[in-house]
């Protein structure tokens, strides 16, 4: 499993739980939301029983006697219960108290379509009846006494079911606060006693105690709650998952393509490996190693040999495709630790840390000229090329990295000059020497723009009659600070860096001014170098300096190498 999977799943399963945590929330408050619902109902369906109960006990205690059972009511108390009704007619409904203060009756009206249409839904019932059922009735006196039961109660079963300290804690509520109270019935289910206090002149004359079932209802409420909780988890993990989904997919696509573009800019797209800028940032936390462990490391700069020539011969597909091997041969025979960078073109370098001596990254070097010039098999060509390798050791103190990466340059510069598929390591003549060179490059431009050359003319003799037939011209500099400077030493240098375009055009057109100032039978030989022939039109140039001179075109003999001939 990928890494941004990983993540998805603990984003969207996130989600999930928060959803569901809401909706077992929103279950445990609208459970109490429908328990205190019921609560109420049952305690105006007990106001309104305690009316009907009323009307039945009148209609009975005019000739009953003491423990008589008449329409299903037992009295136990005929004699109390007459003195309580006397000649007085019944209290009527509202002096019984309200179930509840005026925000739970308030409450319970705007709960009231829930209760009617449960009661709608209830086998037998209809919308004016109540979700609650009588399962019996008992008449008490302030203090307790049973006076009266019926409905199914008898006095051993009032007895039971007021023996409870829910049950007592009720009815003495309903006694001092003179309201309905409600207590469920333990092991009961959704049973509960109601207490409806019936008052005279500011006093409870008698208590209704009425047995509440509402196992219809509650089973009913259970249902739909079921219904609706697993609805809106459903709802929920749908509404989470699918655009979490989508905006997972979205995020890691984003990440993806973002993590590609940091990868292609450090490393090089076609061996993989690191490029230059992820190579510097190993070389920086490699110095910084072996500065701090004091340890010594090796920077090796490598460059194929003849590269070019398979590009030439063999198209840039086998190049690329020879690059790609090389990159696995050298990640092959290197260490572990050790670091292989892809720094453009044909050119590679190493970053080997803790080298224990010079002979150790000698054998490394080795190793490497030895993998690299085995021949490859590439694209059904074999293919023979070699590697020159260049080694700097370091850390230098106080210098950067930049100068680690400089030394092995100049190091694989000779040993490319000594003979290449070879290797050299940095010493600092050669960082002098290229100081030197590039000293002498700087001062050759400024020469020839302020025209501080200067021809030698070398008489040249027939060997005939030994009579003078000409002169040779040869240019010359005398550097203001290191005096002569031999045509050796300028001379490639000036071919290397193009310098020897406008120089041998000076030669040219000095040495045919001057020939005009000679006898007619003299003649004037010039050298011309074989990087004029490859960058500028040698007859052109040739004939429009004879022209701008007017020397004779027989006078003047152009001299050059078996080499450029050949070339």
């Amino acid at each position: 499993m990928s890494e941004f999977d990983t993540r998805d799943r603990w984003v969207m399963l996130g989600l999930v739980v928060l959803g569901l945590f809401t909706v077992v929330a929103a279950v445990l408050s609208g459970r109490s939301t429908i328990n205190y619902a019921l609560e109420v109902e049952a305690g105006n369906a007990a106001q309104v029983w305690s009316v009907e109960t009323d009307k039945n006990l009148r209609r009975v205690l005019s000739n009953a006697a003491e423990g008589s059972v008449s329409g299903g009511i037992h009295l136990l108390e005929p004699t109390i219960l007459q003195k309580q009704f006397g000649d007085v007619a019944t209290d009527p409904p509202g002096d019984a108290k309200a179930s509840s203060s005026g925000n739970r009756q308030a409450l319970a009206n705007r709960l009231n379509w829930l209760t009617e249409g449960l009661a709608a839904t209830i086998p037998g019932g209809s919308g004016d009846e109540h979700v609650s059922r009588m399962g019996g009735f008992a008449v008490l006196d302030p203090s307790g006494q049973l006076l009266a039961a019926g409905r199914g109660f008898t006095p051993d079963i009032v007895s039971r079911i007021l023996g409870p300290q829910s049950a007592k804690s009720a009815f003495a509520e309903a006694v001092t606060q003179q309201q309905v109270t409600v207590a469920a019935l333990p092991g009961e289910g959704r049973k509960s006693l109601a207490f409806v206090p019936i008052t005279r002149d500011g006093k409870v004359a008698r208590v209704y105690a009425f047995d509440v079932d509402q196992s219809a209802a509650a089973w009913l409420t259970n249902l739909a709650l079921a219904v609706v909780t697993v609805t809106t988890c459903l709802l929920i993990i749908m509404g989470f998952t699918v655009p979490a989904a989508i905006a997972s997919r979205r995020i890691r696509e984003r990440w993806q393509a973002e993590d590609k573009i940091r990868y292609l800019a450090m490393h090089d797209s076609l061996t993989g490996l690191p490029n230059r800028l992820q190579f510097h940032q190993h070389l920086e936390h490699a110095l910084a190693r072996a500065r701090r462990h004091d340890t010594t490391m090796a920077v090796f700069g490598l460059d194929l040999d003849r590269f070019k020539h398979v590009n030439d011969t063999l198209g840039h597909a086998t190049g690329d495709a020879l690059l790609e091997e090389v990159a696995a041969r050298l990640k092959e025979n290197v260490r572990d630790s050790d670091v292989v960078g892809r720094m453009g073109g044909d050119e590679f370098a190493v970053v080997a840390e803790n080298i224990a001596a010079p002979e150790e990254a000698m054998r490394l070097a080795r190793r490497i000229c030895t993998a690299l010039s085995t021949p490859y098999n590439v694209n059904g060509h074999e293919v023979t090329t070699s590697a020159s390798v260049g080694i700097a050791l370091g850390p230098l103190c106080g210098q950067p990295s930049d100068v680690l990466m400089k030394h092995a340059d100049l190091a694989l510069y000779r040993a490319k000059q000594d003979g290449r598929s070879t290797f050299r390591f940095f010493e600092p003549a050669m960082d002098a020497a290229l100081q030197k060179r590039r000293r002498l490059e700087t001062d050759l431009r400024n020469a020839i723009r302020k025209n501080q050359l200067y021809l030698d003319y070398q008489p040249q003799f027939g060997l005939a009659d030994g009579g003078l037939s000409g002169y040779e011209a040869l240019v010359r500099w005398w550097h203001p600070t290191e005096g002569e400077i031999l045509p050796s030493t300028f001379l490639p240098i000036a071919e290397e860096t193009g310098l020897i375009v406008p120089l041998s055009e000076w030669v040219l057109t000095t040495a045919c001014t001057y020939a005009l100032s000679w006898p007619p039978e003299i003649r004037l030989a010039v050298n011309l170098s074989s990087a004029q022939f490859k960058t500028q039109d040698v007859f052109n140039l040739v004939r429009r300096v004879l022209a701008e001179t007017g020397l004779e075109p027989r006078r003047l003999e152009l001299e050059i190498t078996e080499g450029t001939i050949l070339q």
